[in-house]
């Protein structure tokens, strides 16, 4: 698998995460898994090659409007795909595309935003590599995906205020706290921490595979390593511990 990630720089790094391109040669022998985890944000996926397979089902080529990530799940990539795609930070889909989605949907059903992608799609399409596929995606979101309004701005405040001080009291009531969370990312403010804090410990665990799990959960506010544990079968479909192993595996010598 052949894969590509760009972060963007200024304005544009406050609503998108990455852009994104990879491919996987018509000559490979096995479909490739992999479990992506839960961050919150949202995206838009460009399928140009073979049918991909997430959210439980198998997707042909088109755009694809992808919902709000609440959990782990299982993608597979089979020989000939060639994707590219945007990712949102959380809150910002809503912000970028005017409307939030439950499950992935086709750009086909949503003519407003079809006619707007369409154009980018075959443009894309035409690129040789992903170096061409990333430019002409960074240029677009330059220039259609960036907004400074003042929702955007307090929506983001409330976003980060959850993340970072998730015991301390916000500066607005929580009935719009968690109105703004609704709307936005489809989920509550509690559930926005818990995924973010298991998204955490998996950060940790991968930089730092040997870190003792009781202490990892200590660190985050877990109650103890139980609940750290049921919370990763819960948001990750993996244990902390099979997950730690995994990492010291791919990290190992080869």
């Amino acid at each position: 698998m052949d894969f590509r990630l760009y972060q963007p720089q200024g304005r544009t790094a406050d609503h998108i995460q990455g852009i994104w391109s990879v491919y996987v040669s018509s000559e490979h022998d096995e479909p490739i898994d992999k479990l992506l985890f839960g961050d919150a944000g949202s995206g838009v996926l460009f399928n140009f090659g073979a049918d991909v397979f997430f959210a439980d089902a198998w997707h042909a080529p088109g755009i694809v409007l992808l919902p709000v990530s609440l959990k782990a799940q299982t993608v597979i990539l089979p020989a000939g795909t060639l994707m590219a795609g945007i990712r949102f930070y959380p809150a910002m889909g809503y912000q970028c595309l005017g409307k939030r989605f439950e499950q992935p949907v086709r750009s086909e059903q949503e003519p407003d935003i079809h006619t707007r992608l369409s154009p980018l799609f075959e443009q894309m399409r035409h690129c040789q590599g992903h170096n061409g596929r990333l430019r002409v995606l960074y240029q677009y979101a330059q220039q259609h995906f960036v907004h400074d309004g003042d929702e955007r701005k307090q929506v983001v405040r409330l976003v980060q205020h959850a993340h970072s001080n998730p015991s301390a009291p916000a500066t607005v009531g929580l009935r719009q706290i968690e109105r703004h969370f609704q709307t936005w990312m489809g989920m509550t403010p509690k559930y926005y921490q818990r995924l973010i804090r298991v998204k955490q410990a998996l950060e940790q665990l991968k930089h730092s595979p040997s870190t003792p799990l009781a202490d990892l959960a200590a660190d985050l506010g877990f109650a103890d390593q139980a609940h750290m544990t049921r919370e990763f079968r819960a948001l990750a479909n993996i244990t902390p511990k099979h997950y730690a192993r995994r990492c010291l595996h791919i990290g190992a010598p080869k």
